[in-house]
């Protein structure tokens, strides 16, 4: 009887924790325009649009908006965006909606983004 529950609670944590996980995104800088994501990139990360441009801010020189139409975890989603360096962009999230992050970086190219489930 042990077994099947510590088998039944292995799998609930499985379950529960495959949302988490990192995504191919390939987003280039270009104009203040909204691109729309796929549908797989937006069921597994709860992102549906994106628009990453050059800012010229005083202090950032990019901006990345991005919408959240469903939060990835039960209270709120870390999301973390990896530039072409490696640099890594963390955004904590507690509702949907859009969000901005402002970054310098040499390379500003989004190759992936990772959720994390808080």
């Amino acid at each position: 009887m042990h077994f099947l529950l510590l088998l039944f609670l292995g799998l609930l944590q499985l379950v529960s924790a495959a949302r988490s996980g990192t995504y191919y995104a390939g987003w280039p800088v270009g104009d203040s325009t909204w691109k729309t994501t796929d549908t797989v990139f937006q069921r597994e990360t709860g992102i549906s649009r994106y628009r990453l441009f050059q800012a010229d801010g005083l202090i950032y020189k990019y901006q990345l908006d991005f919408d959240v139409t469903e939060r990835q975890g039960e209270h709120a989603s870390t999301y973390v965006f990896f530039d072409s360096e490696g640099d890594e962009y963390y955004k904590l999230v507690f509702v949907t909606g859009t969000h901005t992050l402002n970054f310098n970086s040499g390379d500003p190219y989004i190759q992936q983004v990772k959720v994390i489930e808080d």
